[in-house]
This record gives structure tokens, sequence and C-alpha cells, in this order.
């Protein structure tokens, strides 16, 4: 597992001292001869080499100058004010057993997949007892100009990814359910003391499901405990009155539980209803995703509607622009070959279409062959449109989602608030369209497939499947390896979904046929054969920080003060383990083979007991 935390730098000193420290020899590990410059100044993803055992790599800039490059940058774009750069810290837990080398593969794939034309520095640090990399980000694109945006949105986005990447290498994460994220000290605090008015609520909540059948009672009720209600069809906060800011009880759920959810309040007091159906409109669906945050991705989105399609066409590493002559050409040629009326009239209105959006470009280059002394051109069997490259698509934070529909349908995405990557094939007629994810709903509704919507997320699913074949040969053949390939169950193939692991699949009979590469074997025997190996599971000092959390939780909606013990020996903690007692522990900072212990007030006379009981056992 790995924790992500950040900071944000706003003063040149902090800038210039934060890429000294990450790249100091004693830290990081002495640099060899790395490369002088970039083969381009400005690449979509170009690192500097990192040797074996070398810790440290810049993207998209050079280790000698990157403080340079990084205010020159900034000042191109009219970009050097507020915010300068991003530093992020990715901490491994002691009990993962992750490598140097390893921990810093994962803090570049990161990097690279979160900070896509960003100049970015990262170090992975071993002087500590745990490992632990430095991520060091320039504030704006290199490529749009666009500062990078730091709010609960991205983090979250980073921890996912980091999350994946965790479990794609074999290392544990902590498993949280309903987004519970534990209890904050000053709530603990307060609450042990009685002065919490969020615990006093979730008191009072629990009195209004035993006595409430209405919303009207709820509200009452909660008016008359001295609480502000302001119920909506999302959401409802509650305010105490002596109080400044209130809290919606969905986020109330995230500390005590997911009973305290809006739905699970209405469904327990009997007066749930579900939601209605909302009128569909183009950026219905986009209002409603963007009402949650705004990630980058979405704020890039924006950038791009905003200058009307106007995108750089001289890197195929980039977005381009791919209504050009071939494109119109290509579409005027199945017009002209088309003999049944429908479709003539069809594809004729296609080609009108990207007729009227010509925009004066050169194309793409024609692929032929030679054939004597004359040249022959050879057209592709296929064509791509789209306002966006599927590249970037599939190279930036965000699954992807493909589904082959009849090529008419790309009339519905001209003009669209969504960014997709589309290939016409010709043989058939037929246009495979791939969109970010989170834009699976909108494009659903925009080609009016809604009722299709399992069948095709059952096709997206198998053209993922056969792109992630394709890729794992082409790495495989990179690396003069073979692919390896393992006979599972269907559960077996779920173990491994959940763990991020890279693989393709075929069905064979009741059983599932996966390929997989080479350096995964081992992993996938560890994750779907735990008889053979133990499986992958939540570490010991993750267990025990989710039971300490747990136990501050319930001593302050209790307001009782959480017991605790030092100092006690390897026997004393094997003898209480063993015993039916709740407790959490952790080593003793003044001496390393001493624990301390974390318990209930309830279970007080329990632990003197057990201890006393091993005591007198040592004296016999």
């Amino acid at each position: 597992m790995a924790y992500i935390g950040k900071a944000s730098i706003k003063c040149y000193s902090h800038m210039e001292n934060a890429i000294g420290y990450i790249a100091k020899q004693e830290k990081a590990m002495p640099l060899s001869q790395m490369k002088k410059y970039l083969e381009e100044s400005f690449s979509h993803i170009k690192s500097v080499d990192t040797a074996l055992g070398e810790r440290t790599t810049f993207i998209n800039c050079i280790p000698q100058t990157a403080y340079m490059e990084f205010e020159i940058m900034r000042r191109v774009f009219n970009q050097d004010k507020g915010v300068i750069a991003h530093h992020y810290y990715q901490s491994f837990q002691k009990d993962d057993n992750v490598t140097p080398e390893q921990a810093h593969k994962i803090g570049v794939e990161l990097a690279k997949k979160m900070f896509p034309n960003f100049q970015v520095a990262i170090a992975t640090h071993i002087d500590r007892e745990h490992i632990h990399n430095h991520i060091l980000v320039n504030s704006v694109n290199i490529m749009t100009g666009q500062k990078w945006y730091s709010n609960k949105r991205s983090l979250s986005d980073i921890r996912r990814e980091s999350d994946r990447l965790c479990l794609e290498n074999g290392l544990g994460i902590i498993k949280k359910n309903n987004k519970y994220q534990g209890i904050d000290r000053t709530t603990y605090q307060l609450g042990l003391k009685g002065k919490s008015w969020k615990i006093n609520l979730v008191h009072d909540l629990d009195k209004a499901i035993g006595c409430c059948k209405s919303k009207d009672e709820f509200i009452s009720f909660l008016n008359e405990k001295d609480y502000t209600v302001r119920y909506t069809d999302n959401h409802i906060t509650v305010t105490k009155n002596s109080e400044k800011k209130g809290i919606r009880v969905d986020t109330l759920a995230r500390q005590f539980g997911s009973k305290y959810t809006k739905e699970s309040l209405e469904r327990n007091m009997r007066y749930y209803t579900a939601p209605s159906g909302k009128p569909f409109t183009a950026n219905n669906e986009k209002r409603a995703f963007h009402s949650a945050g705004k990630s980058n991705w979405e704020y890039y989105e924006q950038n791009i509607f905003r200058q009307n399609g106007c995108f750089p066409s001289t890197s195929d590493n980039i977005v381009r622009d791919y209504n050009t002559e071939l494109l119109i050409s290509a579409a005027k040629r199945e017009v002209l070959y088309s003999h049944n009326i429908f479709d003539f009239v069809l594809k004729a209105i296609l080609w009108l279409t990207l007729l009227s959006q010509r925009k004066k470009k050169k194309a793409p280059p024609v692929h032929y062959r030679k054939v004597g002394q004359l040249r022959i051109t050879k057209p592709k069997p296929y064509f791509v449109y789209g306002n966006i490259s599927y590249r970037e698509l599939k190279e930036t934070s965000g699954d992807t989602y493909s589904i082959k529909v009849g090529a008419e349908m790309l009339l519905n995405m001209i003009d669209q608030p969504i960014l997709y990557s589309a290939k016409v094939n010709r043989a058939d007629d037929s246009v495979t369209i791939t969109i970010k994810d989170k834009d699976r709903k909108f494009l659903l509704e925009l080609l009016e497939m809604q009722s299709k919507s399992e069948q095709l997320d059952d096709q997206s699913q198998r053209i993922k499947n056969q792109l992630m074949y394709t890729e794992l040969k082409e790495t495989a053949a990179q690396n003069s390896e073979k692919l390896q390939y393992l006979v599972i169950t269907a559960e077996q193939k779920k173990i491994l979904e959940d763990n991020c692991i890279k693989f393709a699949y075929f069905d064979k009979g009741d059983k599932i046929n996966v390929a997989f590469l080479p350096e995964k074997a081992e992993l996938i025997k560890k994750l779907i054969y735990p008889s053979k190996d133990k499986q992958i599971e939540e570490t010991t000092q993750q267990k025990n920080a989710r039971i300490y959390d747990n136990l501050k939780k319930n001593a302050a909606l209790s307001g009782e003060k959480l017991r605790y013990k030092a100092k006690l020996t390897k026997a004393q903690l094997d003898t209480l383990i063993n015993s039916d007692i709740l407790f959490a522990y952790f080593t003793n900072k003044e001496n390393k083979s001493l624990y301390n212990i974390a318990y209930e007030s309830k279970d007080e006379d329990k632990i003197r007991e057990v201890l006393t009981e091993l005591n007198n056992y040592k004296a016999l």
C-alpha cells in the first residue's frame, strides 16, 4: 500500500530547494551519466534514462536545468503567479517489502499517467524506515498552458491510480467500504468531553430512525433538537444553530457508517422513493457530473471546447484534427459506391458534414506500394475521425469505453460536448467509437441506445480484451518473450481483475484461458492459489490502523477515553492476540522489541486477567 499526500509550492526559494532536496545523492542514490538533452523539447512523455540502482527520473526536462525550465515554461504561458508547482509524496508501508527499484518504477508510471504534458521530477528516497517517492510537478501544461488544478477530486484520482499500480505490482491496499474515512482527531477529542455536535447528531439521527415515518416528521424532530435542516432531492444538510457550518448526512456517513446516508435514512424511516428520470438534454449529463467537482481531464475538455476544436496537428503524440481532405474524399467514395438509397442518403449527409467542417490543413500521408516504375495508391481499410487521438484517450488517467456501431451514428457526435476517437471500417460500414468511461451514459443518450446498454457494455469488454491481447503480445515480442497461458475459473478471474492484473482471456468451456506476461506468473499464482502460497491481504500494520480508528470512533460515541498499556513483551502480546479481546498494537518508539496497545475501557479487567494468568504461569 502507498499513501499519497501533497503540498503546494508558491515561492521560488521553496521550489529551488524542493528540486535540490529530492535529487540529493545521499537520499536518491548517485546519478550516472544521464542524457544531456531530450530528443525533443516538448515531447508527450520522454523521461531521462535511469540505469539499474538509480532512483531519479526527470520528465520533459533535464536534471541540470529543471528549476530554470520550470520557470521558463510558466513565463511563456504567463502562469508564473500563485501556485507554481505541486509536491506529491508517495509513501510505501514498511510491511509491503517493496524494493527501491520497484517503488521508483511505480512512481514514474504514476507520473506518466496522471501528469501527461507536464514537467515532472521523480525521486525515490531510502533514508527512512519506509521507502517513499517525491513527485514534483510544474504547475503549467507544456502543450496547452493550462494550470494543474489541485483539489480533492484530483488528489482522489491520483490515489486511485496509485492503488491500481500497487495492486498490479503485488502490493496490498486498504479497501474501505462506503468511502469510510475514519473519525478526525478534533471530533474524537470533543466527543470524549461530550462537546461534539456531530456525535450528538449521530445519536439524534438514531432516535429519528426509531420514531419518524415521513420527511416532515424528520425535519420537525431535528428542529426540536435545535438543528436547521436543508432538505433537497440530492442532499440533506444539517446545521446546529450554534455552529457556523453544517454537514451533509452523506459526509457524516463516511465517518460513522453507511446507515446515515440520505438514502439509508429514508429507507429506515420508510418513506424512500426512487429518483424520477430527468429529461435528456445535450449538456444535462455533463452538468450532473461536474457538480461533484471537476477532474483535471474535465478542465482539459473545457479548454479544448473553448478553442472550438482547433487543435495542433504536428505530432502523433498530441491531439490532432482529423477533418482533412483525405477524410472528405474517403466519405465521397463511400457515397459513390452505395447501392442502397437509404445508405446513400446517410453517407451523403456524412460527406457533406465533413466538407462543411473542412480546415486548411495538410492531409496525412497516403500509404502506397511500388509496382515496377508505377506508384499505385493503396488506401487503408479504415479512416480515423474524431476530436482527439485514441492514444491520448488511452494513455491519460481514467478508463476508456469502446463500442462498435453503424458509421451513420457519427452524425450524432458532431458538435457535441464529448471527446472521442472513431475508427471507420470501410469493409462493413461500421465505426468503433472510443471515449472516456465517465462519458458512457452520455454517449448512449446521444446515440439513443440506452435500451442496449448491457449488450454494448459486453461488446466494450470484448473490444478491451482484444486490445489488451494485442498489447501483451507486442510487449512480449519487444522483450523477446512469449506470453504464458493458464486455465482458471470465473472466480479466479474475478480475483485477478480485483487486483488490477493485466491479462487477456478466452472462454474454454466452463473454464477461462488467460494470457499474461511471464513477469506476472508468480504473482498470479500467489493470488489464485492461496493454498500453495498465502494470498496478498491486509498487512498487520494496516489492520491495526483500521482497528485503532474504529476504537476511537466507538470511544467518541460513548464519551469514554481509550485505555493504553505500554512496553508489553512479545509473549504478553501473543497471549492477548489469542484471546477474544479487541485491541490495536504498535511498536514502542523507545524500544522496538516492546509493544503498546490501545483498547476500550470495558476490556480493562479482561486484559488485566489475561496478563496476570500469564505472569502466574511463568512463575510456576
